[in-house]
């Protein structure tokens, strides 16, 4: 997870998902903050990635003409996002999506994961509650309420998306390793 590469325009990206897209398991890509130097854009790289199978993820500052994003290979039960299957529809419109991307799809669909994306809204109440279970953890806690209203909100979707008891204690143990050591969600 430690490869960085740059790519100037999406052309060199699409082809690079050609050739090493389905080796690859995951690649950090370099984006530019300012007009620096040249690179495609995270918008254009996710457009990319969808139309392989991929998907985006993490996100890293480097310095201030410059931060990272990391892509890889889409988890075959991995959850569709509304913005991602607008996009993807697009992209389907346009005959852009290759074979990769259309398995991607194909197995959103039959898992149910491709219909069923709607964005979780989250009450007030919820994010209180969310703050309390967190509360007895340090520095968890600390950190959780350092961090930005739509970060502690990415959180807690992440929480209450869960479907049963068990899955919950099992987000409350990766969010509190990723608080403890101060890390933004994935």
């Amino acid at each position: 997870m430690d490869k960085l590469l740059t790519f100037a325009d999406r052309q060199a990206f699409r082809e690079w998902l050609g050739k090493f897209g389905t080796e690859s398991d995951g690649v950090w890509l370099l984006f530019s903050k300012n007009e620096e130097f040249v690179t495609l854009s995270a918008g254009e790289a996710l457009e990319e990635a969808l139309c392989h199978g991929w998907i985006d993820g993490q996100i890293q500052s480097l310095d201030e003409a410059a931060y990272k994003k990391y892509f890889a290979r889409r988890m075959p039960k991995s959850k569709w996002s509304v913005k991602n299957i607008q996009i993807a529809k697009t992209l389907l419109e346009k005959g852009l999506i290759t074979p990769p991307g259309l398995d991607a799809i194909e197995r959103a669909r039959k898992n149910g994961s491709w219909g069923n994306a709607s964005p979780i809204l989250l009450k007030d109440e919820q994010l209180q509650m969310f703050e309390k279970i967190i509360q007895p953890y340090e520095p968890a806690y600390t950190n959780l309420l350092a961090m930005s209203q739509s970060v502690q909100r990415t959180y807690a979707r992440f929480y209450f998306d869960a479907k049963s008891d068990k899955t919950r204690q099992s987000r409350i143990e990766k969010i509190v390793d990723r608080l403890n050591r101060n890390l933004k969600p994935m």
